[in-house]
């Protein structure tokens, strides 16, 4: 039946094309150009029998598919972590994920820094596959963002006609690219939160910020970072902002999978156990101890939680769908992606490309 139902949706989307890229056209003309640019450049450098493949129509299906349905896998496998450390010094990172196909996003995700026509610029961890799509990003000095996908919950638009989906995109609902894109021309930590909070998106999502303020002992200074949890259906966004130092025990982070942050930890909350696996290794560590290479290290436990849980949400914060972890800093602009996944092949007689563990970088311009 889910087969059924997702040919179905499939073949609208394929019949309505023309539609769909005439309300990009007319609402968001800088992503269909950068769909346009990918797939330009995909026939110029295909071959025989892969060209038909990657057609336009084909490439700009495989830009939507993230809209249609919030077809991301109904588990949801990204993790998200800020922690505010003694100092006030704020780090970010996270494991980004993707169920089907993290092989195929991870050999062709890349570090791109993108600048601005008034010079500002910033850095994001995406998939050429989906080139709009800025998922992990840092903007020196000011903040850095992720983004966890929702795939259930209140408010979710799961079951939604794809007819709906497309008159609510011509009306101006904003395809998640759109959000991401919104937040992170921002210049400032809380002008990202704030049009975060605003946004009236076409599918749900949670978008983690933390704040690049400079350190500061003080109450002053950094705000620590948010979760913003937006709703498919357009009525409702929740702010979680990260505690004021002494409100709590665990003022010092917060921790975002893909359930909402106020269910509790249950075989039916998916991935709850994984938020709660991080939290306990967490206040195990202690502010003190979670600098960037314990974070790290945390980002990569393999560990059923708690010991012995044989449910389908078994807590692994590493997971087989692990693309890459991510550390970031938002006050000094330390940006650091960890690829766990190999780079393609090079055809014979290629030479080979300075790639760190950062991947290869390539540099964009934004408006």
């Amino acid at each position: 039946e889910m087969k059924l139902a997702d040919a179905d949706v499939f073949s609208f989307y394929s019949e309505n094309l023309l539609a769909f890229e005439k309300a990009y056209a007319e609402l968001h003309a800088d992503a269909l150009g950068e769909m346009r640019a990918l797939a330009e450049a995909l026939q110029a450098h295909c071959r025989g029998e892969e060209c038909p493949l990657l057609s336009w129509p084909r490439v700009f299906l495989a830009q939507l598919h993230m809209q249609i349905q919030n077809v991301g896998p109904k588990l949801g496998e990204c993790t998200s972590v800020v922690v505010r450390q003694p100092n006030g010094s704020i780090v970010h990172v996270r494991n980004w994920d993707f169920g089907p196909s993290p092989d195929a996003l991870g050999s062709a995700s890349t570090t791109v820094d993108f600048t601005g026509m008034d010079g500002s610029r910033f850095t994001c961890l995406l998939a050429l596959t989906h080139i709009t799509k800025w998922t992990t990003c840092l903007r020196p000095g000011a903040f850095s963002l992720s983004l966890n996908a929702r795939g259930f919950g209140e408010g979710h638009e799961r079951g939604r006609s794809p007819a709906e989906e497309l008159r609510l995109l011509q009306l101006g609902r904003l395809p998640r690219t759109e959000v991401l894109r919104r937040v992170m021309v921002e210049p400032t930590f809380g002008a990202a939160l704030a049009a975060a909070a605003a946004s009236r998106p076409l599918t749900s999502m949670y978008i983690i910020l933390a704040d690049g303020a400079p350190p500061s002992g003080s109450s002053s200074g950094s705000m620590g970072g948010a979760v913003v949890t937006l709703e498919g259906d357009g009525r409702s966004s929740d702010v979680w902002p990260m505690p004021l130092r002494g409100e709590t025990e665990d003022d010092w982070f917060l921790v975002q999978t893909n359930v909402d942050h106020w269910l509790r930890m249950a075989q039916n909350a998916t991935s709850s156990h994984r938020r709660e696996h991080v939290r306990a290794r967490l206040r195990a560590l202690g502010p003190e101890a979670a600098a960037s290479g314990t974070l790290l290290e945390m980002l990569q436990d393999k560990e059923v939680y708690p010991k012995g849980n044989e449910g389908p949400d078994d807590g692994r914060i590493f997971r087989p769908s692990t693309i890459a972890s991510v550390v970031m800093r938002p006050s000094d602009g330390t940006f650091e992606p960890f690829l766990w996944r190999a780079l393609p092949q090079r055809p014979a007689g290629m030479p080979a490309p300075s790639v760190s563990a950062r991947g290869p970088v390539l540099r964009a311009m934004y408006m």
